[in-house]
C-alpha cells in the first residue's frame, strides 16, 4: 500500500530567519512546509523556507496550491522570491484569511508594494487565483478543515485530510491566554490527526515576558498533544534566538515524557 502523504518541513523557525553553525541542525529558515497529497502540492505559509529550491521536481504538474496562516512578514518572506511564481506556465492558488478589510490579494500586494519591493503580484508571471478561506473547503481530492488560532491580529489552523490520514498545522498558536473552551475546541479539532505540528516556542519561565505575543510554551503543546490523540506531534517555530544545543536538551525533556514528539529540523521528511 502506497503513502497517503509526503510532509517536507521547509522551515521551522519562528520570528525571524537566523544563520550560523549553532543553528544548522534545526535550521534557520521561517515557517514553511510542504505536503504532497492525491497528486497535488500543497505549501503551508510562505517563510524563507519557500525560497532557492529546484521546485519544479516537486510539482511537475505546474500547478501549486499555498495556504498561509496569517500575513505577519515571517509567513510571508518567501513569497515575493518564490522561483515558481515567475514562471508563466505555472498555476497557482493563494489561500489567506480576510483581515482588517483586506484581501488576500490585499495583504500580500501591501507586503510587496514600492518602494517596499519592485515587483507586484500582477507582473510576477504565474496565473494567481487569490481566496478567502472557508471553513471547509477542497484542493483536488484533499479536504481542508479550518479554525482560527488565538493570536495577535489573527491566524488560521489548517487541517489536511485524505484516505484517513490527516495533518495539523497550527503555528502562531497561544492557547495558555484563553478561555478553557478555546483549548477543548482545538483538541476537538485536532482529535485523533495522523500528525500534528504545533507552535511551541517558549519555555515556561519565557512566557512570564512574552504573554501575549501569541505563541505557545513547550509544557502546554505538550499536554496538547497528548489531549488531542495526535499520532506524531512535531514541534515548530523555534524561539530565533534558540541555539541547537538548547533545542536538543528541550527535545530530550520532551521525549522522556513522550516518544510521539520530536522538534522540527528543517529538511525533514515524513511520510504517512
Amino acid at each position: 500500500m502506497g503513502r497517503t502523504m509526503q510532509i517536507k518541513l521547509l522551515g521551522v523557525r519562528g520570528t525571524l530567519p537566523v544563520h550560523g553553525p549553532e543553528f544548522s541542525c534545526f535550521g534557520g529558515a521561517t515557517s514553511c512546509v510542504m505536503v504532497r497529497a492525491g497528486g497535488e502540492t500543497i505549501i503551508l505559509d510562505a517563510g524563507t523556507g519557500l525560497s532557492g529550491r529546484a521546485w519544479e521536481r516537486f510539482f511537475p504538474e505546474k500547478h501549486v496550491s499555498l495556504l498561509i496562516s496569517h500575513a505577519h512578514v515571517d509567513h510571508l518572506m518567501g513569497f515575493p522570491v518564490f522561483p515558481p511564481l515567475f514562471d508563466p506556465t505555472v498555476t497557482c492558488d493563494v489561500y489567506l484569511k480576510t483581515r482588517e478589510g483586506r484581501s488576500a490579494r490585499a495583504q500580500l500586494e501591501t507586503l510587496m508594494a514600492p518602494p517596499l519591493w519592485p515587483v507586484t503580484t500582477s507582473s510576477m508571471g504565474a496565473a494567481l487565483t487569490f481566496h478567502d478561506v472557508p471553513p471547509l473547503f477542497q484542493v483536488g481530492p484533499v479536504a481542508v478543515e479550518t479554525m482560527e488560532s488565538r493570536h495577535p491580529g489573527g491566524s488560521t489552523i489548517y487541517k489536511l485530510s485524505l484516505d484517513g490520514v490527516s495533518v495539523v498545522y497550527a503555528t502562531d498558536f497561544e492557547p495558555e491566554s484563553g478561555a478553557p473552551g478555546d483549548i477543548l475546541d482545538f483538541c476537538d479539532f485536532a482529535r485523533g490527526c495522523t500528525l500534528l505540528l504545533l507552535d511551541a516556542q517558549y519555555t515556561q519561565e519565557e512566557y512570564a515576558h512574552t504573554r501575549g505575543f501569541g505563541h505557545s510554551t513547550i509544557p502546554r503543546s505538550l499536554a496538547l498533544a497528548r489531549a488531542c490523540g495526535a499520532g506524531q506531534t512535531i514541534f515548530i517555530h523555534h524561539d530565533p534566538k534558540r541555539t541547537d544545543a538548547q533545542l536538543l536538551n528541550l527535545e530530550a525533556s520532551v521525549r522522556a515524557q513522550s516518544d510521539s514528539i520530536t522538534f522540527g529540523r528543517e529538511g525533514k521528511e515524513v511520510f504517512l
